[in-house]
């Protein structure tokens, strides 16, 4: 999917232009997803992307799409905590609470990984300019940038 765009929209790529912090549009698109990885780095330019972009939807979609997915991440996160504990609960009136623990510490694994997946490829599709939707949050980030 290159372009959510109806016909006639602007194209696929990134507007041409700078960011209100003076970065090119795909350049600040992708450090709203990179730049996560330096201690939450991303999600505050994120917010500031969204408060402070008035014309570029493009890095404005991405800040959004960016904070849906970390919001999401939390989510999961939360859930699978509780799903820990009520495991944990379970397990330990058999005396194998051990289990429970394994088990979601390689659940987190997992879900780990896959938004690590998810923070590197939505960065590497807005770097190249793509207006690219994540699955489920994608269309509310363009709904949001679009009201």
């Amino acid at each position: 999917m290159s372009s959510p765009y109806a016909a006639g929209g602007p194209p696929s790529g990134a507007p041409g232009g700078k960011t209100s912090l003076g970065l090119e549009s795909n350049v600040g698109a992708m450090l709203c997803y990179i730049a996560n990885f330096l201690c939450c780095i991303g999600l505050v330019l994120a917010i500031v992307f969204l408060v402070t972009e008035k014309e570029n939807r493009f890095v404005k979609f991405h800040a959004v799409q960016s904070l849906f997915l970390a919001l999401a991440q939390l989510a999961v996160g939360i859930v699978v905590g509780i799903l820990g504990l009520v495991l944990g609960m379970v397990l330990d009136l058999v005396h194998m609470a051990w289990l429970s623990w394994l088990l979601v510490l390689g659940l987190r694994l997992i879900i780990f990984l896959i938004f690590i997946a998810f923070w590197i490829f939505a960065g590497i599709k807005a770097y190249g300019g793509q207006w690219y939707k994540l699955p489920i949050i994608g269309n509310f980030a363009w709904n949001t940038v679009n009201k």
